[in-house]
């Protein structure tokens, strides 16, 4: 038994010092703020103002089609307050979109964001999936309601970049 568990304790510090070699090797990734510009350029918004708030980063982006600035709160870190933060930095009239891992999710609830994450992570760590600069990175897109028509489907922007 407890060489069994020398072969364990040993498989896993080969297997840890594997991977840490393996992130050593990739390339660095531009600042998640630069991508979110980034992404909304593609979808035909400009940056009008930037912000910091509890959550992170607030970009304000407008198109000239709507005269409501669109808005994006970057959450580097999801933690369990985050919804009631988000909540309590919508409007009326502003319908909330949160981006998780390069997916559109339900919200950043953990039960929402857990196992998707979880599989993410493993098929990256086996190799199954190739490493994806949002992986790591939740977006909160509040929406105006009056200029919903034609809005951009932001998993498959997300998954361009």
């Amino acid at each position: 038994m407890i060489r069994l568990f020398h072969i364990l304790a040993a498989a896993l510090v080969v297997w840890s010092l594997a991977l840490a070699i393996r992130q050593a090797r990739l390339p660095l990734q531009p600042a998640p703020e630069a991508q979110i510009v980034s992404v909304f350029a593609k979808a035909g918004f400009s940056l009008a103002t930037q912000r910091r708030t509890l959550l992170g980063p607030e970009l304000s982006f407008t198109r000239s089609d709507c005269a409501i600035p669109m808005r994006a709160v970057l959450t580097e870190t999801i933690h369990r307050d985050a919804m009631q933060i988000l909540a309590g930095m919508a409007g009326t009239d502003e319908e909330v979109i949160t981006v998780y891992g390069g997916a559109a999710v339900p919200s950043l609830h953990l039960r929402d964001i857990a196992w998707p994450w979880l599989q993410r992570k493993l098929g990256v760590m086996l190799g199954l999936y190739r490493s994806n600069p949002w992986d790591s990175i939740g977006l909160a897109i509040f929406s105006p309601r009056k200029c919903r028509g034609g809005g951009p489907d932001w998993s498959s922007l997300l998954s361009e970049s």
